[in-house]
């Protein structure tokens, strides 16, 4: 499927979108660990599909060693890659399959790292997502992540919609 021809995905379209579900008080914010871990919409290009979001490292997601705790990341990398997915798939619902982090720098307390995510292959029932975790303030690459998502049938009431 090309998805250029599909008249309602496009570069304002995907904008839209991201700031929509990224929006304080949206309905993915509205409640679980997204709303606690705060993704913000950064940019996206829609011919490319890659999308970025930014995190910052807040206190309750420190380790004992007072850097992120890795599942803080890894939740981080499969927001951010699902909810690529998700835009590319839509009005289908999608789950996790596999999501596979590999953690290369620490991230501190008081720093914020956005996460890259790159769309990079769409089968009759599966998508495979890449993303990197770059650190704001030190353009440090700190971890980086690969994920298979599972398109489900169409769900009439997704909240994503």
């Amino acid at each position: 499927m090309n998805h250029l021809e599909i008249p309602t995905l496009s570069q304002e379209a995907m904008e839209t979108w991201f700031q929509q579900v990224t929006t304080h008080g949206s309905r993915l914010l509205s409640h679980g660990v997204v709303s606690k871990i705060k993704p913000k919409f950064v940019s996206c290009n829609f011919e490319e599909k890659i999308v970025e979001l930014s995190y910052d490292v807040l206190e309750w997601e420190l380790n004992p060693q007072n850097v992120i705790h890795g599942g803080i990341v890894a939740t981080a990398f499969d927001t951010t890659l699902g909810l690529l997915c998700h835009f590319y798939t839509k009005p289908h619902v999608v789950t996790t399959v596999s999501l596979n982090t590999t953690y290369h720098k620490p991230i501190f307390l008081g720093d914020s790292f956005h996460i890259r995510a790159k769309f990079k292959f769409q089968g009759r029932s599966l998508c495979n997502i890449t993303g990197e975790a770059w650190i704001k303030n030190r353009t440090v690459l700190a971890a980086s992540s690969s994920a298979v998502f599972k398109v489900l049938k169409e769900v009439q009431n997704n909240p994503l919609i």
